[in-house]
């Protein structure tokens, strides 16, 4: 199954940048590497979420 929270895509934008990969206007974001992007923890940057996982996930 897709994962919903990445859209199916395994990449969040970084919500300490912003997803702009820059952090406070002049440095890298440390938490993406700069790249403005991380891996879903969800689906552990797969964009899949298998249905037992889904289903633990709510219990």
């Amino acid at each position: 199954m897709r994962c919903k929270s990445c859209s199916g895509e395994g990449l969040l934008r970084c919500p300490a940048c912003s997803g702009e990969g820059i952090d406070y206007g002049i440095h890298k974001c440390e938490n993406c590497k700069g790249e403005g992007e991380i891996a879903c923890s969800t689906c552990e940057g797969s964009g899949k979420v298998g249905l037992l996982n889904k289903i633990k996930s709510k219990a």
